[in-house]
């Protein structure tokens, strides 16, 4: 079946689709780890918008676990400011991951692999 998997890179000064690195504003920012998370479509056939919608949830998944919005902030029930941005960052690239990984496997379909 399909051998492709979506990697989702997201940080506080912003997220990366698909394995990319964000750029940063700082020599700090720059040296430290980008949280990643590795989010697998194998079993999925994305022609389907059902199937992109699974994706589209694992996603959602993906980015509040590395973006920390299970952690409320110190003194609040809430997320923390930096939780927010960086989920939101996130999120506004699903449509790009989602579709670059439609084409991805639609050509594969079509090379046989």
């Amino acid at each position: 079946m399909f051998k492709k998997t979506a990697f989702f890179a997201a940080a506080l000064v912003g997220p990366a689709a698909l394995a990319g690195l964000a750029a940063t504003s700082s020599p700090a920012a720059a040296q430290e780890a980008i949280p990643t998370a590795t989010v697998y479509y194998t079993d999925l056939d994305l022609s389907s918008p059902d199937d992109q919608k699974i994706l589209e949830r694992r996603l959602v998944k993906a980015a509040r676990k590395i973006c920390k919005m299970d952690q409320p902030a110190v003194g609040s029930n809430l997320p923390s400011a930096s939780s927010l941005a960086c989920y939101h960052q996130a999120t506004d690239k699903f449509d790009g991951q989602i579709a670059a990984a439609t084409r991805d496997q639609n050509t594969s379909i079509r090379l046989g692999g």
